[in-house]
């Protein structure tokens, strides 16, 4: 049986009971931590269920997925994934990979970036497709990113921008630079108000509504993400003037 469990926004208290449950009776529990960053603590999160915890990597997850499920054939396999298991496409193939070869599969989702942007007070079904602000972009163009958010625009959609990060690296792309690439790929104006989101589900949490000529010289605590906004709805506006720098 394999088993993937979200760690939730915030640090190891943001499991669920069934999460705790599970883990303590699953012969072999692991972490993957390169799709997201995670504020818990890995101490913290033994001592609670009770054993070890072993580190997977971007190679252990996407070239050799095989290992995992084969094990999950004959031991109950945890895997905790920071946010909610599915948003990664990474995970969606470790799940087909158990249906092809048919091998028994949980999964226990847990609040991620997509539910919790409605703390901004944009309506979710208002956004369009989202895209990640590569960590490339030092140096780089990346047109499709660019072209999906002006599609977006087109129909009124709001963007949602994730900020891509290595953590293998040790690299973080940051609300700064993610901002630079708009305004320099035109994507973004310099007048144009966006929303600037960091920390959501944790007591940390702040949302910031403002230019992008303003938002772009402050710093801000990761993880985080930037909202490119479409047409409001009266409101959405109305909420989002509690934000306003």
């Amino acid at each position: 049986m394999l088993v993937l469990a979200g760690l939730g926004l915030g640090n190891e208290k943001s499991i669920t009971l069934e999460e705790l449950e599970e883990a303590k009776k699953a012969d072999e529990v692991y972490l993957e931590r390169y799709t997201n960053i995670w504020l818990g603590d890995l101490e913290n999160l033994e001592k609670m269920i009770g054993k070890k915890i072993g580190l997977l990597s971007r190679k252990d997850l996407e070239e050799e997925s095989h290992k995992i499920v084969e094990r999950a054939k004959e031991k109950n396999i945890l895997v905790f994934v920071p946010g909610d298991p599915l948003v990664a496409t990474t995970h969606l193939s470790l799940v087909k990979e158990c249906m092809e070869k048919n091998v028994g599969y949980k999964i226990y989702h847990n609040a991620s970036i997509i539910s919790s942007i409605g703390e901004t007070g944009l309506h979710l079904y208002k956004f369009g497709k989202t895209v990640t602000l590569p960590l490339e972009v030092r140096g780089k163009n990346f047109d499709s990113v660019i072209e999906s958010i002006k599609n977006n625009k087109k129909l009124g959609l709001h963007t949602l921008c994730l900020l891509d990060i290595d953590v293998e690296r040790n690299e973080f792309l940051t609300v700064r630079e993610g901002i630079r690439f708009l305004l320099k790929n035109k994507a973004i104006a310099e007048d144009e108000e966006i929303v600037v989101a960091s920390c959501l589900g944790t007591d940390d949490k702040k949302i910031f509504y403002g230019k992008a000529n303003f938002l772009v010289e402050r710093t801000f605590s990761l993880p985080a993400v930037i909202i490119v906004i479409g047409e409001l709805h009266f409101s959405e506006r109305e909420f989002l003037e509690k934000f306003r720098i």
